[in-house]
């Protein structure tokens, strides 16, 4: 789900992105995780006082988000704030994770929207790690083994560019010859673009249907179609389903065409290696 709060500085953001170097000689465990809806990356965590909760790991979300119910328990000072979810913006509420843990992970304090995270379905999500936790130390996801690992790894198969445009990591995909900068988003199951920074001229798109989507901020309107020769890095496929948000999309950073679920590629494993700057993934 590609979420961000509004009013963050430059100058934080540079703040957050100078932890993500990690030391190549610290081990770290990795973590189990269940697969929810098929591609939800859900793992156990604590938060303060409260163990055993139900954490979604959630690249195409910042800040990190509690679920209101958790945050009444915590007895969190809440202070007014945005979130952009889908090109649509709501008021929110905004407070400080203190004693935050995944497995080997303890960022410390961490700034996090308050909301009503009941829209995940019978998830029963406490909390959203997003992505102003995890660039602070690479990771892999291994979908076919279920594992979260926070530890240097060998290069996956294929690799490509990340590129940084805050508040996101994008990458950047051909789709019928034409270059467009997509987030890169565990959260998300499917390829979408944004309708409203398409040219009708350069990607004729015929729609084939259309889906509702749930998200933070109510109901996005999707438009179903297929996608013609994709190209990501040396990797070539010939269609793939897509969508594209019949929204307004100025929410978000300019240059930005889409969001690109990881599970789209078809692989069984993504690295997000922020030392190299590379996103990896393996069939």
């Amino acid at each position: 789900m590609a979420l961000r709060r509004t009013g963050m500085s430059i100058v934080a953001a540079a703040s957050l992105w100078s932890l993500a170097a990690v030391k190549g000689s610290q081990a770290l465990a990795d973590v189990s995780f269940d697969l929810v809806q098929q591609h939800l990356i859900v793992v156990k965590g604590s938060v303060g006082r409260l163990h055993d909760l139900k954490l979604l790991i959630d690249t195409g979300s910042i800040p990190s988000m509690v679920d209101q119910r958790i945050a009444g328990k915590l007895r969190l000072h809440a202070e007014p704030s945005r979130l952009t979810a889908f090109g649509q913006t709501i008021q929110i509420n905004s407070a400080v994770l203190t004693g935050l843990r995944l497995g080997p992970i303890e960022p410390g304090d961490v700034p996090a929207g308050v909301g009503d995270l009941s829209y995940l379905e019978a998830s029963g999500i406490d909390a959203i790690i997003g992505l102003d936790v995890l660039a602070r130390s690479s990771f892999r996801i291994d979908y076919k083994a279920r594992r979260l690992s926070f530890a240097p790894r060998d290069r996956e198969s294929a690799v490509v560019p990340l590129r940084i445009l805050w508040p996101f990591v994008t990458v950047r995909i051909w789709i019928s010859g034409h270059p467009m900068q997509l987030i890169v988003d565990t959260g998300s199951r499917d390829l979408v673009l944004f309708r409203s920074r398409l040219s009708a001229a350069n990607i004729p798109l015929p729609w084939r249907g259309e889906k509702l989507v749930r998200h933070a901020s109510g109901l996005a309107h999707l438009l179903r179609c297929e996608l013609r020769q994709l190209r990501l890095g040396d990797q070539l496929w010939d269609k793939l389903p897509g969508f594209a948000l019949d929204a307004a999309t100025d929410a978000y950073p300019p240059g930005i065409d889409g969001v690109l679920g990881v599970l789209t590629l078809g692989g069984t494993s993504v690295q997000f290696d922020f030392e190299r700057g590379e996103l990896g993934w393996s069939r």
